[in-house]
């Protein structure tokens, strides 16, 4: 089921849906709902939020999956007829998943991801419409528009989330690597960082750090990578500084859309 990524304004409402529950956000207020009583609760719990909300909350509502694996295909050499074939280096794929692409007109990639099943078919059914997308699609856009406004070099942009890693190693505004990593503390994320690193030879006055948000809860690693590298920048969005980890696992993306 493929489709056009378009990243539209977030005029009501988006819902982020991660692995283990959702964010719903407005512009006003973003909150995490977890999935404490399993899926069948979700459908429930949805409804609840439409009833609450004035109905032009929900005009353009925008759904925005977190889950793995993902990968970009370069639109030239993307064949929908092999969609299994470009994620099979990732490990398999949940029975309860379905694979889906998105064409990212602009950028000419196509975004290859599972998404839960279950789930998109209640937001179809419950949202209409419903706008879908992965998170790594507005992240790679997100970070073509910044490079292009940045000295010209090599830029590695981190984008941290509650228990992964999102790198984008970019060299004068083109993306050579992409990659997610799960991790659970400053060691692993320190050991993901100068893995990519050593990998391309990058010297450490060659290069600058770009963090994609300042969010209080990820302070700490923030101070790790400080001990080892002095080219540090943030990169801000609209709620990098005032939404945290625990109302959206990945605070930068929270209202990236206005």
């Amino acid at each position: 089921m493929p489709s056009k990524t378009k990243i539209i304004p977030n005029i009501g409402a988006s819902i982020h849906v991660f692995m283990n529950g959702f964010s719903f956000c407005t512009p006003t207020k973003t909150d995490f709902i977890p999935f404490s009583d399993g899926i069948d609760t979700f459908k429930e719990v949805l409804k609840e939020l439409i009833d609450f909300y004035p109905k032009q909350t929900f005009a353009a509502t925008q759904v925005v999956y977190y889950h793995q694996p993902s990968t970009f295909v370069p639109v030239a050499f993307f064949d929908a007829d092999l969609l299994p074939n470009y994620l099979q280096l990732y490990g398999t794929i949940e029975k309860s998943h379905e694979l889906i692409y998105e064409e990212i007109e602009a950028l000419d990639q196509v975004q290859v991801y599972a998404y839960p099943k279950e789930i998109h078919l209640i937001l179809k059914k419950v949202l209409s419409p419903v706008y879908c997308c992965h998170y790594n699609s507005i992240l790679l856009t997100k970070i073509t528009e910044i490079s292009k406004t940045i000295s010209i070099g090599i830029h590695l942009f981190i984008h941290l989330q509650n228990g992964g890693l999102d790198l984008y190693l970019v060299d004068n505004s083109t993306v050579v690597f992409q990659n997610h990593f799960k991790i659970k503390n400053e060691d692993e994320f320190l050991y993901y960082v100068f893995f990519v690193v050593e990998q391309f030879k990058l010297k450490t006055d060659g290069f600058q750090i770009r963090f994609l948000g300042q969010i209080p809860s990820f302070e700490s690693y923030y101070k790790a990578i400080k001990q080892y590298h002095k080219q540090i920048y943030f990169e801000m969005s609209n709620s990098a500084e005032s939404i945290d980890s625990d109302q959206h696992p990945a605070p930068f993306l929270a209202q990236i859309f206005n």
